[in-house]
């Protein structure tokens, strides 16, 4: 599984110190709550879900193709038998 590293910068330009919270809310935007220790505030960072999608790397089919292979002879290990 790849992934993308979301740039979270303050302000002031300086990334957070910590991350308080990650949630989403009932208007379907996930939120990152985070600290900036630099300059002492509090920062929300908002993203839509499909804001969250277009940032999303693309699929890499190499690993998925090893990860099912992988996968298949694991359950063939406990005796399941692919379909």
């Amino acid at each position: 599984m790849g992934y993308r590293a979301m740039q979270l910068n303050c302000y002031c330009g300086q990334a957070p110190d910590r991350i308080l919270e990650v949630g989403f809310t009932s208007d379907r935007h996930m939120v990152v709550h985070f600290w900036c220790s630099a300059c002492s505030r509090v920062l929300f960072r908002s993203q839509s879900l499909d804001e969250c999608e277009q940032a999303c790397p693309p699929t890499d089919a190499e690993a998925e193709t090893q990860s099912a292979a992988e996968d298949a002879r694991f359950l063939q290990s406990l005796g399941i038998a692919g379909s």
